[in-house]
């Protein structure tokens, strides 16, 4: 009998199967950036709708806003956290923090502190150098008492580092050097935190251009360690050197 041609032979190959593709990092894309955005610009003008109602009401606030800066801040950071969280968590199931790279980075944390500190200082001195105007900060005015300079303290020493880092270097980097490669990724972010610093110093360049200069280091910071902590840690302390240089220059 005739063996049967159909069985396959044990000699032929067998067809592999493809193994499957690694998982795409970061894993969002830029509808999420769109959707962000998109929110973080309808919460901050609720944001401003709500002060404005506040403002109104008010005859103290129309001539002195200072006492809205910090809740309006605070409020602008949780704006920022919600709307991650919300397009993370429906479009991927996905938790904030960790998903954005607040995990343990290889790296001593106390060299990270003391680099914040020695950056702030040498853009200090390369502030100086460009002749940079004397602009008075929004945040100068706060801080009337040791109480409400610790609430400034608080949210430029801890919140602003954790909910910038976590939006520029932990979201929006990530994005631009998966399409632009790591460099153009670092400086474009870089450029867009300085950016978003203008406002505060009247749109003088040198304070942006300083900003931006610290927002690469973060950057790079970040890129190397693939994780979050480490530059939250150095933007925190950077910030620490303007809290308590005008902690000194209150209370001298």
């Amino acid at each position: 009998m005739e063996p049967d041609q159909t069985e396959s032979s044990p000699l032929e190959p067998v067809a592999e199967i493809p193994a499957p593709k690694p998982p795409r990092e970061p894993f969002w894309d830029y509808v999420d950036l769109v959707l962000v955005l998109g929110l973080v610009v309808l919460g901050l003008v609720v944001i401003s709708i709500i002060a404005g109602l506040v403002v109104a009401s008010d005859l103290h606030l129309q001539s002195d806003l200072t006492p809205l800066i910090l809740p309006t801040n605070i409020a602008a950071y949780a704006v920022i956290y919600f709307a991650l969280k919300l397009v993370l968590g429906s479009r991927y199931g996905r938790p904030v923090f960790r998903s954005l790279g607040w995990r343990p980075g290889n790296i001593n944390l106390l060299a990270v502190a003391l680099g914040g500190v020695v950056l702030a200082i040498a853009l200090s001195l390369l502030g100086t150098a460009l002749r940079t105007p004397k602009v008075k900060s929004p945040f100068e005015n706060l801080g009337a008492t040791p109480l409400s300079f610790g609430f400034l303290a608080f949210m430029a020493v801890v919140l602003a580092p954790i909910f910038e880092e976590l939006f520029f270097r932990g979201f929006l980097q990530p994005l631009l050097s998966r399409t632009l490669g790591a460099a153009a990724g670092i400086v474009i972010t870089a450029a867009l935190f300085g950016g978003m610093h203008a406002p505060e110093y009247s749109w003088a360049w040198q304070y942006a251009f300083c900003v931006a200069l610290a927002g690469i280091v973060f950057g790079y910071l970040r890129y190397r360690t693939k994780s979050l902590i480490p530059c939250t840690v150095m933007h925190g302390c950077f910030n620490a050197v303007s809290v308590i240089a005008l902690a000194v220059a209150k209370w001298k």
